[in-house]
């Protein structure tokens, strides 16, 4: 199976994100460089390269991918055969827009939203962060074709789709991190447009020991909490305007257990 090894997001202050990503979560930075219109400073967990871009331009090609200001640019997925996946994706009703030659291969998936493939091995870890990356949730228009899509390029495995909040949500796994497609019964609500309209990387999931606590460091740290005390997925906005969420321990495990199938 292929696995999610890799999710970027595009800011306004690389400086500003920086420095949240690290005080509030202990992610730490691996490297720094420009190519493409774009500085890119990736970070880690331990698991997942987090990188935090700015571009030198919104005109840039790649800036525009997303529309203007501050959003989850893609995400990226470790594969061990290129090309027998860029066969699969263009078959599955994918497109490869970036030059084949790239190291990082970029796609978008027919729900819209936009990742890229890598070689094994490209993203380099060191320790584990104290609180990791858990869970990636996109927002599509419908969850049945996108779940078909990345059943059959990358092998993501199918853990339950349930119902809450008035939208439609399909876990998936690649074995580590819980991939969520979502789909909303309306544009109109509230939840379905804090990440922007149409079809988009909606949020990320980041684990941590305990949601109260951290939900005091984000504010202090000059982030937004959007959800209500309670919720067991408690989402904010980052400072740097992108959206996330923090969870307890094992809530994906929990998932999985639930829809009968082994934790990884």
């Amino acid at each position: 199976m292929s696995r999610i090894v890799h999710i970027a997001i595009k800011v306004d202050d690389l400086e500003k994100s920086t420095k949240f990503y690290e005080d509030v979560f202990g992610i730490y930075q691996t490297k720094t460089g420009h190519a493409r219109g774009h500085t890119s400073r990736h970070m880690s967990d331990g698991a997942i390269d987090f990188a935090i871009m700015t571009y030198d331009s919104e005109e840039e090609s790649e800036a525009k991918l997303i529309g203007k200001g501050p959003g989850i640019h893609h995400y990226g997925v470790e594969v061990e055969d290129r090309e027998a996946t860029i066969k699969k994706i263009e078959e599955n009703g994918g497109k490869i827009f970036s030059d084949k030659g790239e190291g990082a291969l970029k796609f978008q998936a027919p729900d819209g939203n936009y990742g890229e493939i890598v070689a094994v091995g490209r993203y380099k870890t060191r320790d584990k962060a104290p609180n990791r990356f858990v869970h990636l949730a996109l927002k599509v228009d419908n969850v049945a074709a996108a779940r078909k899509f990345y059943e059959n390029v990358f092998g993501f495995k199918h853990v339950l789709t349930e119902k809450s909040r008035k939208h439609t949500s399909c876990h998936m796994s690649d074995g580590y991190l819980d991939f969520a497609l979502m789909e909303y019964d309306a544009e109109d609500k509230d939840e379905s447009r804090w990440a922007g309209d149409g079809p988009r990387i909606h949020h990320t999931g980041i684990e941590v020991p305990d949601q109260v606590t951290f939900a005091e460091k984000i504010k202090a740290a000059g982030g937004q909490i959007l959800s209500k005390p309670g919720e067991g997925a408690l989402k904010f906005r980052c400072p740097d305007g992108t959206l996330s969420e923090i969870v307890m321990p094992g809530r994906y495990e929990e998932k999985k257990q639930k829809a009968g199938m082994a934790t990884a």
